[in-house]
């Protein structure tokens, strides 16, 4: 899957639970991909109220909690951001459920 600009995004969001994993227990969605910026890892999590959040651990840094998005305009920004990282979970989660 090509990531050209966020409209590219905003159909991954859409159709997240085609390349997310469910958590049971939390009763979410989530998608792991890598934090190049800090050398770690992101979860980007959806909810069944279709509430994004992410969170963030690594090494030698973990978030002291999920930042949940106001805005789907904020997600979209932030994956754009974070574009390369978030192809390579989304080809990789492809692969594996094909």
């Amino acid at each position: 899957m090509q990531i050209k600009n966020k409209q590219d995004i905003s159909l991954i969001l859409d159709n997240f639970s085609n390349f997310a994993e469910w958590d049971a227990a939390g009763k979410k969605l989530y998608l792991v991909f890598a934090d190049k910026k800090r050398g770690g890892q992101w979860t980007l999590m959806s909810y069944e109220d279709e509430r994004f959040s992410v969170h963030g651990v690594g090494k030698d840094y973990e978030d002291a909690e999920e930042l949940f998005f106001d805005e789907r305009n904020q997600v979209l920004s932030f994956l754009w951001d974070n574009r390369a990282a978030l192809k390579a979970a989304v080809d990789s989660s492809q692969v594996v459920s094909a």
